[in-house]
């Protein structure tokens, strides 16, 4: 099993998703999931990368994949994603669009439309995806800036998830409730940048017309 490799990054094709490491004379071929390609399209070509990986070979998929990560929790996300029925590797590659934490939050809150964001995420797999991890997600769904790969404006959205989710509770709403309404809200409106400005639009919506 190989589970990381340093080396120097010698190509990077965006097309099909792979990155070739160079380690001690060895060319690897690299799969990156679709939300880390801004990260290694950001790094210059010879540059030494570390990279977390989960190699992947099974009876039918006998052509071993090596797929890379920039964070070890991306990886454990992953190895726990792919386990669900009719997601393997190769489509979880393509359908992780978004900040692991992100989708983590979707699938704690059951917020199966914000799934079918995803790349190949219809409704029956969303559902799928929710019945097999709902629960199992919740220190990926709270990672912060030391824990998780996000920029600075995924970091502050995080903690305007949490502190939302705590407003609410604190106004009787219960954990999933709060959850849901704070992820459905965040996703319909993404200008939304402060908890004062997120809560008024939360409690708007759930105004008697």
């Amino acid at each position: 099993m190989i589970v990381s490799l340093r080396g120097l990054l010698d190509r990077w094709d965006e097309e099909s998703s792979t990155a070739w490491i160079e380690a001690n004379g060895i060319g690897y071929e690299v799969l990156i999931p679709a939300f880390a390609h801004g990260w290694i399209a950001g790094e210059p070509i010879g540059e030494e990368l570390k990279l977390f990986t989960y190699y992947h070979v099974s009876e039918r998929q006998p052509a071993p994949l090596l797929i890379g990560f920039q964070h070890h929790q991306e990886r454990e996300f992953f190895r726990k994603f792919i386990n669900v029925p009719e997601v393997g590797p190769q489509k979880a590659v393509r359908a992780l669009t978004f900040p692991v934490s992100d989708i983590a939050r979707w699938i704690e809150a059951e917020d199966d439309a914000a799934l079918r964001q995803l790349p190949g995420i219809g409704q029956r797999l969303s559902q799928t995806i929710v019945a097999n991890l709902h629960g199992k997600l919740t220190q990926e769904a709270l990672l912060r800036a030391s824990e998780a790969p996000t920029t600075p404006t995924t970091d502050e959205m995080g903690a305007l998830y949490e502190d939302a989710v705590d407003a609410l509770e604190a106004l009787q709403y219960s954990h999933r409730e709060a959850e849901q309404l704070v992820t459905t809200t965040l996703r319909d409106q993404p200008e939304i940048a402060g908890l004062e400005e997120l809560l008024r639009a939360i409690l708007e919506q759930q105004a008697p017309v």
